[in-house]
């Protein structure tokens, strides 16, 4: 699983504008602190890096997701020079004080529907250069296919689609942005529920919905996803001898990402902004630069809408459904008010309720790798209601979080389970994960047989079920395989992590796969269990 938490570090020399220091590499002042999405990565290593080396520039890249973009920037940190979202969903969030400068789009990819092109034709859909809305709505709803879309408060793929159909639900055209009225409409509220519930997994990040449908093809037979994305894995699946995605645009709710870059003015940091402004310069107007980005399935943001001039097949390849010429206006995002009520009632209205059981390796090694440091702070981003709400990772008021400590067995009096979200039931469960003191061995079996047992019982309502496993070493074997079997019966996805040096991938991969979960190893802990809870 690809983590939007995960940091990446590009660095190169350092030079100037003086010509003549550029002919001998003599060094000057020349660095460009920047934050990006995870979907700006294959830009970065193609396009942005190589610039930076051979102006001998430094370049220092942090890649963070989108709520941690938006949450560093409103929050006023001077960490960075600039800024890098995938769309403009999140940058409206984290800009409200228009700190960011010099803001233009890098370059536009629409948000497609993806599927399998057996699907495609089983659905009607193939060869079809205009799918209305409508219809893409009923096969999703008529359960005629199993269909994944990004978590909208965690993902800007999943924000972007959110939003055109929110729009579409309030009968707004393209240029008409959503209003606080529309939103508070039964008819928005009605349909964007139906919509969102259809929805067979939502996964937290646009690079794991990938990298998992890809791997859960009879989880997964349809996506919401980024045309660029499906370019790149298209090329990968075709060399491999795979079927290949097939595209439809949903025609009556087009999205679009921007991919917007924007310079953060602070003292010092002068020299920042030359190599920025260099840098879009070279994006937007190099002719070398716009080919390698049309190589890598973005249209220029410097055209005519979504239109491309001389495409080349071989990327926007039709077979694929791909359309070079899209004459249709995408739609106009609203304020940010309106966003963030909406990703507020996605956690708390829109989405399905959700019985989740996390596994919390309370073992001895916890305490002296500084572990448990990790959960004790993911405790208070995830269940203290006011950070929750900061992260969009809010409590539906039907969902069950459960939470059980093991070490040799289960420990500390736990399972303690939390019906509904009320504030001081929450706090109370994050007290007493924080009062744990961990000890003892490695038994995540234990755990996981009582996770099956609780989850394997019928839910309430359309309730979703998942487990969340995490854990820094190798587990005792004795209740694996009936561990694996209670799983397989329960039909529950487990998330498994691993963290430190110690744990065995293969225990934890093992679980993952066999309940057609996923496997994370991940240091920061806090990344993890906040990446994990976005499941939701």
């Amino acid at each position: 699983m690809a983590f939007a938490a995960a940091l990446l570090m590009l660095v190169a020399g350092c030079t100037a504008g003086d010509p003549q220091a550029r002919r001998t590499g003599a060094p000057t002042s020349g660095t460009l602190r920047l934050v990006a999405g995870s979907e700006q990565q294959s830009v970065i290593d193609t396009i942005v890096k190589p610039w930076c080396a051979d102006r001998h520039y430094r370049c220092e890249v942090t890649f963070k997701g989108s709520v941690d973009q938006a949450r560093l920037l409103g929050a006023g940190n001077h960490d960075y020079d600039a800024y890098w979202f995938a769309s403009s969903v999140f940058l409206q969030l984290g800009d409200r004080a228009s700190a960011l400068r010099d803001i233009q789009p890098m370059f536009l990819t629409p948000v497609v529907f993806a599927a399998w092109r057996s699907e495609m034709d089983r659905l009607g859909f193939a060869g079809r250069s205009d799918v209305p809305i409508a219809d893409i709505l009923r096969a999703v709803e008529s359960d005629r296919t199993k269909v994944w879309i990004t978590n909208p408060t965690q993902s800007n793929s999943g924000a972007t689609v959110l939003f055109g159909f929110l729009n579409y639900f309030a009968g707004n055209g393209p240029g008409t942005p959503l209003t606080q009225q529309q939103l508070d409409s039964p008819a928005v509220e009605q349909g964007v529920t139906r919509f969102v519930k259809a929805m067979a997994q939502t996964p937290p990040s646009t690079g794991t919905l990938m990298a998992d449908c890809l791997a859960h093809t009879d989880q997964c037979r349809a996506m919401f996803t980024y045309e660029d994305l499906v370019i790149e894995k298209n090329t990968e699946l075709v060399k491999a001898g795979r079927e290949p995605l097939l595209v439809a645009y949903p025609k009556g709710s087009l999205a679009v990402s921007d991919a917007p870059l924007g310079f953060l003015p602070q003292p010092g940091n002068d020299g920042a902004h030359r190599v920025f402004t260099e840098l879009q310069n070279h994006l937007l107007k190099d002719p070398g630069a716009q080919a390698a980005l049309r190589k890598l399935g973005r249209r220029p943001a410097t055209g005519v809408g979504l239109s491309l001039d001389h495409p080349d097949a071989a990327v926007f390849n039709p077979a694929w459904g791909i359309q070079a010429t899209i004459n249709e206006q995408a739609i106009q995002f609203p304020s940010a008010p309106v966003i963030q009520a909406a990703l507020d009632r996605y956690q708390t209205r829109y989405r399905r309720p959700v019985a989740v059981h996390y596994c919390l390796d309370g073992s001895g090694s916890m305490r002296d790798n500084d572990g448990w440091t990790g959960i004790e702070a993911a405790a208070g981003q995830i269940f203290e209601p006011d950070q929750a709400a900061l992260n969009f990772l809010q409590t539906h008021p039907q969902d069950s979080t459960t939470v059980t400590i093991f070490n040799n067995d289960v420990t500390a009096g736990s399972p303690w389970n939390v019906a509904g979200n009320d504030p001081t039931a929450l706090r109370e469960l994050a007290r007493r994960i924080t009062g744990y003191q961990p000890d003892g061995g490695t038994n995540m079996y234990a755990c996981l047989l009582r996770a099956a047992d609780e989850l394997g019982r019928p839910q309430p309502g359309d309730r979703k079920r998942l487990v969340v496993l995490m854990t820094d070493g190798q587990s005792d074997t004795t209740e694996r395989g009936r561990a694996l079997a209670a799983l397989r019966a329960a039909g529950v996805p487990v998330v498994a992590i691993a963290f430190g040096s110690d744990a065995d991938p293969r225990q934890l991969k093992e679980v993952a796969d066999a309940t057609s979960g996923s496997f994370v190893r991940q240091d920061d802990l806090v990344a993890a269990l906040r990446q994990a809870a976005g499941y939701k």
